[in-house]
């Protein structure tokens, strides 16, 4: 039987850029999820701000790590499309502290994450 989890990670702050992840319980595991989070620091932290869930700090993680991804590469709005072949991009761009696609037990199975435009910024000083 699968145990498999949906889980949306929404950045508020920048327009509401958003990831969907499925998430496989059974792969991402709370011992494989603390040597992802222990990793990285501030592990603590996140997992403080996930009432001790390791599991749920490192989808909160991987999620900030493709929105980010996203947002550099100029944007994207995908879904349905090749799930594995995204979520190795983000992992790839990390270059450590993730294990392969197929070991990770999440894939991005949804992204709606826009770029900066001209029009979202402003011009302040220069004057004469």
């Amino acid at each position: 039987m699968s145990n498999i989890k949906t889980y949306k990670n929404v950045a508020a702050s920048f327009d509401d850029a958003e990831v969907t992840l499925q998430v496989d319980h059974d792969v991402l595991t709370p011992d494989l999820a603390t040597l992802i989070s222990s990793f990285w620091s501030g592990a603590e932290d996140r997992l403080a701000q996930e009432g001790g869930d390791v599991v749920r700090a490192v989808v909160r993680l991987f999620g900030s790590c493709a929105i980010s991804f996203f947002m550099s590469d100029g944007g994207a709005q995908l879904g349905g499309g090749d799930s594995r072949y995204w979520t190795a991009r983000v992992i790839k761009a990390q270059h450590e502290g993730w294990p392969d696609v197929d070991l990770l037990g999440i894939l991005i199975s949804a992204v709606f994450v826009s770029s900066v435009s001209y029009d979202d910024v402003s011009l302040e000083g220069g004057a004469a």
